[in-house]
């Protein structure tokens, strides 16, 4: 039996979905275009966001793609600005985009350190200055943030993607604080491995893509990866108001990836085996 979903509305609502063309950015997108929000999905792709964009037109939703990169101040303002001209309010913003790293910090070129945190770090703060801005002059809004489980323990390979999710949990705690006196909620997402375009090229690094895709998969306790719809339906959840009372805190949705200690194969009396 599949699992019941949950139902959300967002009707006459403006979300603004960053790191919308693909992956948890585009099923976020599609989930509350589902809802009946009105969206936004910016991106610097702008293939994946127009096929995103007319998945979900084709689908009976309301969307439009705009084009920015969160690593520069000024495409981030002149979105928001284009936003507020064009659909006249801001309800939610999901600040997702991202890009992986899988250099030492040995190997780690100053360029790739400065454009891992541009866009992971910098770029959350820019999308939620810019949202919070707006929220505040309209009196109500919901941030979401997608940070990762690397904030709390990462890998050999990642130093910089590591410190960026890191500041991603510093700065959610700090948003919600700033935000709350005004009544706007910032929360984040933990996902665990989600299968998205961007897990798929990581692993491609591997010496075997197809079993470092097993490995990852049975990391976590559930036994698999983790879908992006199933993201998309907590970081709606966040931005309903069935969170009103949630601010200043991070969600995991990790198949039990981060409740874990390392161990061998699991003992008969974990695995439900009887006599």
């Amino acid at each position: 039996m599949s699992p019941a979903k949950a139902t959300f509305n967002f009707s006459r609502q403006v979300v603004c979905v960053s790191g919308g063309a693909t992956g948890i950015g585009a099923a976020s997108a599609a989930a509350f275009a589902t809802a009946g929000a009105h969206v936004i999905v910016a991106d610097i792709a702008a293939g994946d966001a127009h096929r995103t964009v007319g998945g979900i037109t084709a689908a009976g939703g309301d969307a439009r793609y705009v084009s920015c990169d969160v690593a520069d101040s000024d495409a981030v303002d002149a979105m928001m600005e284009d936003i507020l001209a064009t659909e006249g309010r801001l309800d939610v913003v999901h600040a997702n985009a991202g890009l992986e790293s899988t250099s030492a910090a040995t190997d780690v070129s100053l360029a790739e350190w400065h454009r891992v945190i541009g866009v992971n770090l910098t770029g959350v703060f820019l999308v939620c200055r810019a949202g919070l801005r707006h929220t505040y002059r309209q009196g109500s809004g919901v941030l979401v943030i997608t940070s990762s489980p690397h904030a709390l323990a990462t890998v050999p390979d990642a130093a910089a993607y590591a410190a960026s999710k890191g500041g991603v949990h510093a700065l959610t705690r700090a948003l919600a604080l700033e935000a709350a006196p005004r009544g706007i909620r910032v929360n984040a997402l933990v996902p665990g491995t989600i299968d998205t375009p961007m897990v798929r090229r990581e692993i491609q690094v591997a010496a075997d893509p197809d079993a470092q895709l097993a490995q990852l998969a049975t990391s976590h306790p559930l036994g698999r990866l983790g879908r992006p719809e199933e993201l998309a339906s907590v970081a709606l959840s966040l931005a309903s108001d069935a969170a009103s009372f949630i601010t200043g805190t991070t969600v995991h949705v990790d198949g039990g990836l981060m409740a874990a200690l390392p161990s061998g194969p699991a003992l008969a009396y974990n695995s439900g085996a009887s006599e």
